[in-house]
């Protein structure tokens, strides 16, 4: 049977009400309706998490985060349902919920600067700094790099944003599929950017609002 966040990724959210505790992330509202079937709802989640729906998966993160106050997870997981539902300013604000509980939080991070991306289109100073934030902790995390060095690119810090590209293409083997990646990336977003003036300001760090 697939875990709980299993299911978080694989579902295509469609109900997904009772969600203004997780927007506002305050852990003493009280439970939703659904909260008095939290028991049944954790047992299926633990044996046939594919069973259920968006709504009761909302409701089962909802209570989780109740009983785990400081517990960034639940958050995130209900930023991927709200993704997922197409719903990404709501999104946006339960990453940042995980975030103000854990602000290094790397699938939090990597999920907002990713979203952030698809809603844009374009590689923002913050989102270049949630993208360099993740490749910081996550040196692994080729993509990231990369997509912090086209930010960069974009602001006027090419000598910077040049060295970083060689260093991750440095680090990715022949053959690697993330080579055409980054091509398509560098052809897409280090075509169009501005070539006169002075660089951009280095970005300040991304707030988080408070709750």
């Amino acid at each position: 049977a697939r875990t709980l966040p299993t299911r978080l990724v694989v579902l295509a959210a469609g109900a997904v009400g009772a969600v203004a505790y997780f927007l506002v992330g305050r852990p003493d509202k009280p439970d939703e309706p659904l909260g008095r079937r939290m028991a049944e709802l954790e047992a299926r989640a633990q044996t046939s998490a594919e069973t259920m729906s968006g709504e009761q998966l909302m409701a089962l993160l909802q209570k989780r985060a109740q009983d785990n106050p400081a517990d960034p997870m639940p958050h995130k997981f209900m930023g991927d349902l709200l993704a997922q539902a197409q719903r990404p300013q709501e999104a946006q604000l339960a990453y940042q919920s995980a975030l103000r509980r854990d602000p290094n939080n790397v699938d939090a991070l990597k999920a907002l600067a990713d979203l952030s991306f698809r809603m844009t289109m374009t590689i923002e100073p913050a989102t270049a700094n949630l993208y360099r934030r993740v490749f910081l902790l996550a040196p692994d995390d080729l993509r990231a790099g990369y997509m912090a060095a086209l930010g960069d690119w974009r602001a006027g810090r090419r000598a910077e944003a040049e060295a970083q590209f060689a260093a991750i293409e440095a680090r990715t083997p022949e053959g690697d599929p993330r080579r055409q990646m980054f091509e398509a990336l560098r052809a897409t977003f280090a075509s169009d950017a501005p070539t006169d003036g002075p660089p951009a300001p280095e970005p300040a760090e991304p707030s988080v609002p408070a709750p």
